[in-house]
């Protein structure tokens, strides 16, 4: 199912219902937003929730009234480009979102390829870009990426707190690396084989396979009867699903498993190929939680997409609070469109939304995150400060 148009005219119905809104109560204009994410393409499993939480957030702002700006209500509206998972559509979608003059913030992309691609386009122009993805916390702050913020705790953040627990809930002492060729891949070694070690535990392989490759064998075989009880891999869904499947057909490697990134669905899929699973919830559990505020959140994402939960649905809640202190930053500066003062008081702020939210003075997430655990068959998670 090709879901690029559903979003397109999701989109296009939040600014038809801005205007209607605004028409009927005298508003002077709407406050368009702009969105990039990949809502095609492998990488939609975390863009297509991103996404939804965008919107989400900008229909609950406009049914509460808007924002009001100097005395003046406004409504916000929402344009959206599709990067398709790929590069090329990541900057054309960018330079089409850049020919609108009204569109002053844009949000969007959790992967690093695409998300490179549209930041490098969009940091050359007057705009606040707000994303997701690794790689963007080796821009900010840099010259061309004073107007950008990451919603997402790096590596290093998350880890101190991944790291332990993963290895106290699945009793790892030996762990081998397995990742694919990539720039990131290389930073994400850089954080997690000196944590792992400083937490008792043995790194004595660390390997790194094709990003495009379907098959895993070759790279596995090196892991087979080398004595690990646990491994670390990433980066998304469907790889570690096809590791983990892989994994199993050859046998003579360890059962547990440490996913950056992504959800539990590849662990749960094959339970009973594995002694063990964590992976990191960067915003928060809403499968296993007592928290009321996610609870709501979950029964008005079922009312806003009139859909259910998934194992990635968590990703909506990538930019979903950020929205808000956007808005909230441009009532209290007085403007729509001085994306610098914008900037400067999101990062001034500490938000209690569905999560905790506050960034230090270059745009780095400081924000809780959940970790998610699958063993002996159940699935749980705990809570984890980053603040």
């Amino acid at each position: 199912m090709n879901l690029r148009p559903i979003l397109r005219a999701t989109a296009a119905a939040t600014l038809a219902c801005a205007g209607l809104m605004l028409a009927a109560t005298g508003f002077a204009q709407t406050v368009k937003i702009g969105m990039i994410n990949s809502l095609t393409g492998p990488h939609s499993s975390f863009d297509l929730p991103a996404s939804e939480g965008v919107q989400m957030a900008v229909d609950e702002i406009n049914k509460k009234g808007g924002i009001t700006v100097k005395g003046k209500k406004h409504m916000l509206g929402v344009v959206s480009e599709d990067a398709q998972s790929k590069p090329e559509f990541a900057v054309s979608g960018a330079q089409r979102l850049l020919r609108d003059d009204d569109i002053k913030v844009v949000f969007g992309i959790l992967t690093s390829g695409p998300g490179m691609a549209a930041a490098t386009a969009l940091g050359k122009s007057d705009v606040l870009y707000i994303g997701g993805f690794t790689l963007l916390d080796t821009l900010l702050g840099k010259p061309g990426g004073e107007m950008m913020i990451r919603t997402l705790n790096n590596d290093a953040t998350v880890a101190k707190s991944f790291v332990p627990a993963s290895v106290k809930e699945l009793g790892l002492k030996k762990v081998g690396i397995m990742l694919p060729n990539e720039d990131v891949s290389k930073s994400i070694v850089a954080v997690y084989k000196p944590l792992l070690e400083a937490n008792g535990v043995q790194v004595p392989m660390v390997e790194y396979f094709q990003p495009d490759t379907q098959d895993f064998a070759p790279v596995l075989r090196k892991f087979q009867n080398q004595g690990l009880d646990g491994m670390l891999t990433g980066t998304n869904d469907a790889l570690v699903e096809a590791i983990l499947r892989q994994a199993s057909e050859l046998g003579g490697l360890p059962k547990k498993f440490m996913y950056r990134g992504g959800s539990g669905a590849p662990a749960i899929k094959y339970a009973k190929a594995v002694d063990g699973f964590t992976w990191q919830i960067l915003s928060r559990d809403i499968d296993n939680t007592s928290d009321p505020k996610v609870k709501e959140w979950v029964e008005r994402y079922k009312g806003f997409t009139k859909k259910d939960v998934s194992p990635n649905t968590y990703w909506a809640l990538t930019f979903y609070d950020t929205v808000f202190m956007v808005a909230k930053a441009m009532e209290e500066v007085g403007s729509t469109s001085d994306v610098k003062a914008i900037a400067a008081k999101v990062k001034d702020m500490k938000y209690e939304g569905v999560r905790t939210m506050r960034f230090d003075k270059d745009g780095h997430a400081q924000s809780d995150i959940d970790i998610g655990m699958l063993k002996d068959g159940k699935v749980t998670s705990v809570r984890a400060s980053a603040m």
